[in-house]
């Protein structure tokens, strides 16, 4: 395990040892730790893991866990804003690039999230089950990244498909509802072992940003 002793003890006025400063040491060892992070919550459970396992993983004595998280639900928080920020990033990246047709930039973004579910079940575990349940500073830390997901999620709809103009709907409720569908069917795809092949998840997700859509636009028509 690597604690940084003597061979890389900061001196005492912080001045750089091996090429880095003290703050990029610091800046290094949190990513460690966040690192280590989601392989032991993915892999054991935010309850199973302890600051010891954590310290293993990362290959650091626990003295530095402390220099930059309070305990292990500060680290798990942490955690999740990383992998759902990554996330984010993915979708996003996919809808951006995928063809011009509706249909098939829903399609991106919708493989792109069921796709990281279910190559990387840890990711799963900690995004759809561990959050729950922990604190209620981790119940609202889960309400604001939601939310701030469906603001995203309702700007790109928005670029995709007609909703909430002229049809006697609203945009943010109905951004509201396919975040939480997508979320809910991942969740149940999880909890059931990838039960059912992922091309049919995602054309199934799929159909029901489709018929929202439809829906909306039909009842622009008759207004």
């Amino acid at each position: 395990m690597s604690d940084e002793s003597s061979s890389s003890r900061a001196s005492p006025n912080g001045r750089a040892y091996g090429g880095r400063s003290l703050d990029e040491r610091r800046s290094k060892r949190r990513a460690q730790l966040i690192d280590a992070g989601i392989a032991v919550y993915g892999r054991e459970g935010f309850r199973g893991a302890t600051v010891k396992s954590l310290c293993r993983e990362a290959g650091l004595t626990e003295r530095y866990f402390y220099e930059s998280f309070r305990n292990s639900e500060a680290l798990f928080a942490e955690v999740y804003r990383t992998l759902v920020q990554r996330l984010e990033e993915e979708v996003v990246a996919a809808i951006d690039s995928a063809p011009s047709d509706a249909d098939a930039t829903a399609r991106a973004g919708l493989r792109v999230f069921f796709e990281t579910m279910y190559h990387q079940p840890g990711t799963a575990r900690i995004l759809l089950i561990e959050i729950f349940g922990i604190s209620g500073e981790i119940d609202r830390l889960y309400r604001e990244t939601t939310q701030n997901f469906t603001r995203t999620l309702q700007t790109l709809v928005s670029n995709i498909f007609v909703l909430g103009q002229d049809s006697g709907t609203d945009a943010g409720v109905l951004s509201t509802g396919l975040v939480g569908s997508t979320i809910h069917i991942a969740m149940y795809w999880t909890l059931n072992r990838y039960r059912e092949p992922l091309d049919v998840v995602v054309e199934s997700s799929l159909a029901l940003y489709v018929a929202m859509a439809r829906q909306a636009q039909q009842g622009a028509e008759n207004v």
